[in-house]
């Protein structure tokens, strides 16, 4: 992918966010709206990262989309949250932003919306807010454990491996399960990417780079576990420290 083209994705997710930016102040948007606000940080941030391998803007725009939700998960009603459906949660993480990931967990939803979202995603994400950001007991990590290996009944989500992994402290096994699941991860990117199925700006940055998996290695250093300098779509220059003074009102200076 050219610079060309990546110059322009950037320059076009951000337009659009600055159009969005009054309607994201005024009264409370619907799920759809903000998630649509967030991912054009997620774009921006990725695009410049991919154009200049500096992390400074990949981390401000990380940061600007997790605190839009949180401020949105302020107002949003309860039937609107998802939690196993929240890419800001881990934006947050990805950018070492740990209160805004803590304040996006507390405002989240606690059950799982049974029908609009699986279960499993809601048990991944939930088991990640619980151990790392809302003093969980060892027991309740334990508990969504068994529930999650229940609702998958024998079938494979490296997800969980991860999840284990960080559970249990060990570097090994989730520097194994990580791989793992950037290894998936990206066979479902060039599977969407073979099907035509995803729109070129979202295929050219977060199809590129693992947010996901870039939070995931910042949670494992946080605890102190030894990870890998690089994996595959979480480049090291993703997980350098930047300068930034973290704000809740950030989003909103574009």
């Amino acid at each position: 992918m050219s610079s060309r083209y990546l110059l322009i994705y950037v320059g076009n997710a951000l337009n659009e966010n600055l159009d969005l930016l009054p309607e994201m102040t005024s009264d409370p948007v619907g799920r759809h709206r903000i998630l649509g606000f967030c991912q054009n940080f997620r774009i921006a941030g990725i695009g410049e990262l991919l154009m200049t391998g500096l992390a400074d803007e990949f981390v401000l725009r990380l940061h600007q989309s997790g605190r839009a939700y949180a401020a949105w998960l302020r107002h949003a009603s309860e039937k609107e949250k998802r939690t196993g459906q929240s890419p800001p949660f881990f934006d947050a993480i990805a950018a070492g932003d740990f209160q805004g990931a803590l304040d996006i967990a507390r405002l989240s939803k606690r059950i799982w919306a049974r029908g609009v979202e699986y279960e499993e995603d809601f048990l991944f994400v939930e088991f990640l807010m619980q151990r790392f950001f809302l003093d969980a007991s060892p027991e309740t990590g334990e508990s969504l454990m068994k529930r999650y290996r229940t609702v998958l009944k024998g079938s494979e989500d490296l997800r969980l491996e991860v999840c284990i992994a960080l559970q249990e402290s060990s570097s090994e096994r989730f520097n194994d399960a990580l791989a793992s699941y950037l290894a998936e991860w990206k066979d479902q990117q060039d599977q969407l990417e073979e099907e035509g199925g995803v729109a070129p700006e979202v295929l050219a940055t977060a199809g590129r780079l693992c947010v996901e998996g870039v939070a995931l290695a910042r949670l494992a250093e946080r605890m102190g576990l030894e990870t890998e300098e690089d994996y595959l779509l979480v480049p090291s220059v993703a997980r350098e420290a930047v300068s930034i003074t973290f704000k809740p009102d950030s989003w909103m200076d574009l």
